[in-house]
């Protein structure tokens, strides 16, 4: 459920940075948001369950509305660990961020045994896991914005 909320509540992404934004077709972006989500599958020890990878319109960085500009987001689940708690999980999932030189952007513990952690990786993608209601995680990934070919 929390999943379906973040997702529906971004409809439309500002970019930020240069004039030079970079053309990319939206298989790549696709397959690279998902290369993310797995790699947090596999640190979790848990498969993805639910995927859902969407387009939604960007504002470039010059405030341009554009049907050309876009961004991805995968929104996934993942149930609940076995064995271990749930904040176990997330810790193991931002040292391997960390690791990849990744910023963390977020690290809070919400509430027993529930947590949020985020961050960006150095090209730009946005990386979320948050603990689920009634169990499990949600996991988001949105990449930067990229402009259609």
């Amino acid at each position: 459920m929390a999943a379906l909320l973040a997702a529906t509540a971004l409809t439309l992404t500002a970019c930020s940075g240069d004039d030079d934004m970079q053309a990319k077709p939206e298989t790549d972006v696709n397959a690279v948001v998902q290369q993310h989500a797995d790699a947090v599958a596999v640190i979790a020890g848990q498969a993805l369950q639910n995927p859902s990878l969407t387009p939604h319109g960007c504002t470039g960085p010059n405030g341009q509305i554009s049907d050309t500009i876009y961004t991805v987001q995968g929104v996934y689940n993942l149930p609940a660990p076995t064995g271990e708690k749930h904040l176990d999980v997330i810790a193991r999932i931002r040292a391997d961020w960390k690791t990849k030189g990744y910023t963390i952007t977020d690290d809070r513990t919400v509430a027993a045994d529930r947590g949020v952690a985020a961050a960006k990786t150095p090209d730009g993608y946005k990386l979320d896991v948050e603990t689920a209601t009634p169990d499990g995680f949600a996991v988001f990934v949105d990449s930067p914005c990229y402009e259609r070919p």
